[in-house]
């Protein structure tokens, strides 16, 4: 048997076999000391990270039925909620482990995904889509069945809210407070980017 590389299952399957692979080379590296060839691993690394973000976007793509889903933002999508959603796991882990010399760092970075990810979010759901089906997802979103979760959560829980007190707040626990808000606005969007285009009649 050999595997479909038309496939973008198979090409997300290696791609996370590789990069459980070289996280574990790097651990052990960093549990042995060993620092010669560290930093060509490191960036090898983050290639592979970046397609395990993104990767998905191209999976929903080979689903022609689902118009939606063909958007050229997708993987901008992907990858924003990944940097989104590392940061905010920092940032929250640094009640426990400390990483205040991060912090600065951490809330930039935040803010500038956030930025992104609105910017990512009109565009998605503004730009002229080609079909009637990707059209109903759009108004089923922004209007009708999925209105409360995407301008309640997604948009003002997951977005305005953290991006407010990181603007206008200080402070850890405020940091903490907007990471919060922000993986709770990632789990809210997913569940509707998925869910939507499949309520959607194909026939």
């Amino acid at each position: 048997m050999r595997p479909q590389w038309n496939s973008w299952l198979v090409k997300g399957g290696y791609t996370l076999t590789v990069f459980g692979l070289l996280v574990t080379i790097w651990g052990a590296m960093t549990f042995f000391e060993i620092k010669t060839g560290e930093t060509v691993l490191l960036w090898i690394t983050a290639v592979f990270a970046i397609l395990l973000a993104i990767y998905t976007a191209f999976l929903f793509a080979q689903a022609k039925g689902r118009d939606f889903w063909q958007s050229p933002t997708l993987p901008l999508h992907m990858l924003v909620h990944s940097v989104m959603a590392g940061t905010a796991i920092f940032v929250i882990a640094s009640l426990v482990f400390g990483y205040e010399d991060w912090m600065v760092m951490l809330r930039n970075t935040m803010i500038i995904a956030l930025v992104v990810n609105l910017f990512t979010l009109v565009t998605e759901l503004t730009i002229t889509h080609p079909t009637t089906s990707a059209k109903m997802v759009v108004k089923m979103i922004t209007k009708g069945r999925y209105k409360n979760l995407f301008w309640g959560v997604t948009v003002l829980v997951g977005n305005i809210i953290p991006l407010a007190l990181l603007l206008l707040g200080a402070g850890e626990l405020v940091a903490v407070l907007s990471g919060v808000c922000v993986l709770a606005g990632i789990l809210i969007t997913e569940k509707i980017w998925v869910e939507a285009p499949q309520r959607v009649p194909l026939a």
